[in-house]
């Protein structure tokens, strides 16, 4: 019988690696010896859908809140690992929906990702949402599309949705004590969901307010001169102009517009916080001054938790972060909240405590979310002088 026992017992060493998959997650159980307890290495992938040329600060962003989640035990016991997607194949144009919902099914189908933190541009997250609803998974864009999640309640805004951030804008360009604006030229890219959707923000709170829409233009996305816009704002004469598109487009403008002697002070959208990128595109950055845009977040915040953020992050990129790294970071920081929470990778479970989130704080601080799964969160106000991004003013929600 001794001898069965032992037999049995070599069977059983023989048996190198267990492999278990679970959703998102792979768990390897290694036996050593008879006399050395088995050890257990666990890892939950998470996908990323990042544009490689553009608002590339959202992955960086995630990637320090990865490192300090792996560095304090991981999740669950479990390390987190990314994989990564790009969606904008062509340097100088822009990311593509055929490439962001290709990035998106790979990432599930193929790597059985457990989350999808982007796409950034709410042009691509509308097309990806209906991929991660139907799949079950959690999805965490870096865009700002009021109509982004609702395609389900698998999707989940981070940054400060379009509905406050137009608000906010037109409040304070009517507001006496600011710009004191009693008519506004509203320009959006076509075919762009962001600045189209913030637009439609923009100037319903403005006309609501009392204050004049003297005209809505637009312009093509690559489009590099502006003849157009150009004699329409010189026709309108507004007292801002409100353009909350992208990089290169919207810095190009405002240098036509101030060579045109035309002094309107501009107001712009969270877009405008791919800081560096956005700056660089002119060799004169004081063509910017005296704009204004929002965001979610302002490195001069002395609170420990943005500090812990901001010190993170200069670590690995020794550079300050901006209002796009700041919501890749707390789409991780989250995520990984609401699996502690519910204590497990059931997918309705870790949806549920996300949709429960209250008083989070890290890069930036969430209240709750509300019915549309929208961040309740204050908004920066920032300006740019002497060619540099100042904090200029926070506003609550």
């Amino acid at each position: 019988m001794n001898k069965v026992k032992k037999d049995l017992a070599l069977v059983f060493l023989l048996v190198v690696v267990l492999s278990v998959s679970l959703l998102g997650c792979e768990k390897v159980i290694t036996v050593i010896s008879d006399n050395t307890a088995p050890t257990t290495e666990t890892t939950i992938k998470i996908g990323i859908i990042q544009p490689a040329y553009s608002y590339t600060t959202f992955s960086q962003g995630a990637e320090t809140a990865r490192m300090q989640i792996n560095d304090n035990g991981g999740i669950l016991g479990m390390q987190v690992e990314f994989v990564s997607r790009n969606n904008q194949p062509i340097e100088n144009e822009n990311p593509t929906v055929e490439a962001s919902t290709s990035a998106a099914k790979e990432l599930i189908d193929v790597e059985n990702v457990f989350a999808l933190l982007g796409p950034v541009r709410s042009t691509m997250a509308v097309e990806v949402g209906p991929i991660a609803q139907q799949a079950q998974r959690l999805m965490l864009p870096g865009s700002s599309g009021s109509n982004v999640p609702s395609v389900g309640d698998y999707v989940f805004l981070i940054t400060v949705p379009n509905p406050f951030q137009g608000k906010v804008m037109a409040s304070f360009a009517m507001n006496p004590e600011e710009l004191n604006a009693k008519s506004a030229v509203t320009i959006y890219e076509e075919g762009d969901t962001y600045s189209t959707d913030l637009v439609q923000a923009f100037e319903a709170a403005f006309v609501e307010a009392g204050g004049q829409i003297l005209h809505s233009g637009s312009y093509a996305a690559g489009e590099t001169t502006f003849t157009t816009l150009l004699a329409e704002i010189q026709n309108a004469i507004p007292d801002v102009i409100f353009c909350p598109g992208h990089q290169p487009g919207v810095p190009l403008l405002i240098n036509e517009v101030r060579q045109l002697d035309i002094r309107t002070p501009f107001l712009g959208g969270s877009a405008w916080d791919d800081r560096e990128r956005f700056l660089d595109v002119l060799e004169d950055r004081t063509v910017l001054d005296g704009s204004f845009y929002p965001t979610n977040f302002s490195v001069a915040t002395q609170d420990a938790d943005v500090q812990e953020f901001v010190q993170g992050y200069m670590a690995l990129y020794e550079s300050p972060p901006d209002g796009i790294a700041a919501s890749g970071y707390d789409a991780m920081r989250l995520l990984a909240r609401a699996i502690e929470t519910a204590g497990s990778l059931d997918p309705v479970s870790v949806r549920d405590a996300f949709a429960a989130v209250r008083d989070y704080k890290g890069a930036t601080s969430i209240s709750h979310y509300d019915e549309n799964r929208h961040p309740v969160k204050s908004l920066v106000i920032q300006k740019i002088q002497n060619g540099q991004v100042e904090h200029y003013k926070v506003v609550e929600p």
